[in-house]
């Protein structure tokens, strides 16, 4: 955790401090995690899918801001992920 601040204090220093913060969570109730375990099935049980509709749900988001310039042009792009 530690790590992780200096290393965003290091961008905040060398690129100025960020225009947005956003904050995402993870749904056990999306629908990509309810089709593919079924009706029955128990989310805390496969929390590796979970994991993986998160990581691509993410990837999307970045990629909206990076290539798409959903917020108009991003110079730099920076992100942790908690569990």
């Amino acid at each position: 955790m530690f790590n992780n601040c200096q290393d965003a204090m290091a961008i905040c220093k060398r690129f100025s401090y960020p225009d947005l913060f956003i904050t995402i969570t993870c749904n056990v109730n999306w629908p990509e995690v309810r089709d593919v375990l079924g009706p029955k099935g128990f989310r805390s049980d496969r929390l590796d899918i979970v994991c993986r509709v998160f990581k691509v749900k993410l990837d999307e988001m970045t990629t909206n801001f990076k290539k798409n310039n959903f917020f108009g042009q991003t110079i730099v792009g920076h992100y942790i992920i908690y569990l």
